[in-house]
């Protein structure tokens, strides 16, 4: 069986990870991974995080299941953090994942579960998983206009004009904030154009938050995602602790999905 196999092309990130270990030069400068790192370019344990773990060593008196999707108080203050008071906690059904990376796979496996024949529409620009993700799991996928590259912002009327075309039940993946690779992210004017056109085609917004807390601070980060799920029925959200909490170690991540009844957010759960 395995005679068949072929390696596979190496990542990019991690390459460009090992030419800057490997780079002699006192003044560079690491931009490969969007995570937090002091003055000494070191990502420290936060005080919260130690504080956190040194109470867990002292008070946890087991290692079992707390339950199937994870930790039930981890989820919902996740839920609550992210999605804050603007939706019914009733319409959330939540899981813990492997990291953001993990949130994505799983929210992309209820999409194919409920849904085999919708399309995931993704921008151009995008983080290259997002492609990767789709393409391993046979999920078929078009890409929509984002960035001008020559005006150096974002293409919102090419952005407007894609999602136009956007399939009724399909799903439209977008930057939560701070937008990877671009950095770019729309106003909260655009925002509102963006989220209009998807409630009038009926599409189901798949938010990765992977910087939340990054741009502009952790509400302000939240807004479009709080908008998107206070005025469409349905969506899926996608959360790293990763970097916001300095636990790329851990692999801390959570899948929010908001559904429009709670007995469709129980089925969902």
């Amino acid at each position: 069986m395995f005679e068949h196999l072929r390696a596979q092309p190496e990542d990019a990130i991690i390459a460009l990870m090992d030419r800057f270990r490997e780079d002699p030069r006192d003044t560079k400068i690491d931009l490969g991974v969007g995570v937090y790192r002091n003055s000494q370019g070191v990502t420290p344990i936060m005080l919260a995080v130690k504080t956190a773990e040194r109470q867990l060593v002292e008070a946890q008196d087991t290692k079992g299941y707390t339950a199937l999707s994870g930790d039930p108080a981890f989820i919902r203050a996740m839920a609550d953090l992210v999605l804050g008071d603007r939706i019914d906690m009733d319409r959330v059904a939540g899981a813990a994942t492997v990291g953001g990376t993990g949130a994505l796979r799983q929210g992309l496996e209820l999409i194919r579960l409920a849904r085999p024949e919708a399309r995931v529409h993704i921008p151009d620009p995008t983080w290259p998983n997002h492609q990767a993700i789709l393409s391993a799991m046979q999920i078929p996928a078009s890409r929509y206009r984002y960035f001008d590259a020559e005006a150096n912002a974002l293409d919102i009327a090419g952005m407007l004009e894609d999602l136009q075309g956007v399939a009724e039940g399909d799903v439209v993946l977008l930057h939560g904030c701070c937008h990877n690779p671009t950095g770019v992210d729309p106003t909260p004017a655009q925002w509102a154009e963006i989220i209009a056109v998807l409630k009038a085609r009926g599409a189901v917004a798949l938010v990765d938050l992977a910087y939340l807390g990054f741009g502009d601070g952790v509400d302000e980060d939240a807004e479009a995602t709080r908008q998107l799920v206070e005025t469409l029925p349905e969506a899926v959200v996608a959360v790293s602790c990763s970097k916001n909490f300095g636990l790329y170690r851990e692999r801390a991540g959570v899948v929010l999905v908001t559904s429009t009844t709670p007995d469709q957010a129980a089925v969902v759960q």
